[in-house]
Parts: C-alpha cells; sequence; structure tokens
C-alpha cells in the first residue's frame, strides 16, 4: 500500500511533447489577429482561406503524432497491435 509506480523519464517526455503537439495548433487557432487579413494571397487564394486550410492539416498532422507517440505498439482490447 502506498506503492506507486513513477513514470519513466521517457514516457514523461513523450506526454509533454504531447501536450506541445495538441496545444499549439490551438493556440494558433485562437491568434485570430494573426491571420485576420486578406494578404498575401496564394494562388488567387486570400490569406484567411489558406491558412485556414494549412492549420487543418498541421492539426491532422499534430494528431497523428501524438497518437503515434503515446498509443504506437499498445495492444487493443482483442490483443492486437
Amino acid at each position: 500500500m502506498g506503492d506507486t509506480i513513477a513514470p519513466s523519464p521517457r514516457r514523461t517526455g513523450r506526454v509533454v511533447l504531447s501536450a506541445f503537439l495538441i496545444l499549439a495548433p490551438v493556440a494558433l487557432g485562437l491568434a485570430v489577429p494573426l491571420y485576420q487579413r486578406t494578404g498575401p494571397a496564394l494562388g488567387g487564394i486570400p490569406f484567411f482561406y489558406w491558412f485556414q486550410m494549412a492549420a487543418a492539416v498541421l492539426t491532422a498532422l499534430c494528431t497523428t503524432a501524438v497518437y503515434r507517440l503515446l498509443f504506437a505498439g499498445e495492444r487493443d482490447e482483442e490483443g492486437e497491435v
């Protein structure tokens, strides 16, 4: 009783990195003055729109990275990887 297993430093580092990877796109989306403009256009698309599209791709990439950092190699309930 009272015995707790401390997380390994490697696991703690992964959790910290994962938190950053999740919070970065959120903070970017909340920084409205950063992208509330029309220029520069990219291929005729105003900055506001292409920035939002790029942010969506960045969010998907960050979410994928977090999943791989935290859950890669773990088995699900059926024992499959």
